[in-house]
């Protein structure tokens, strides 16, 4: 079973992208997994968040949820 920071890692190197609040893609940044756990924890009564993602293999965007302790699907 692969781990969340090495799920985060493939989605990397596979070329998924992050859908900002603009419409604009970005790169998924190295560390992204922990900025995620912390913002998720700033939010009071929230236990996970959710992000808008693009693969470019699949012209459909999709949502990776990223829980506050660290796991993410």
């Amino acid at each position: 079973m692969m781990t969340s920071e090495e799920y985060i890692e493939k989605l990397r190197r596979n070329g998924v992208m992050l859908v900002k609040t603009d419409g604009s893609l970005m790169e998924i940044p190295s560390g992204f997994l922990e900025l995620a756990v912390q913002e998720c924890s700033s939010f009071p009564h929230s236990s996970s968040i959710v992000y808008e993602i693009v693969d470019p293999q699949d012209s459909e965007h999709t949502e990776l949820k990223v829980w506050d302790c660290g796991f993410v699907e």
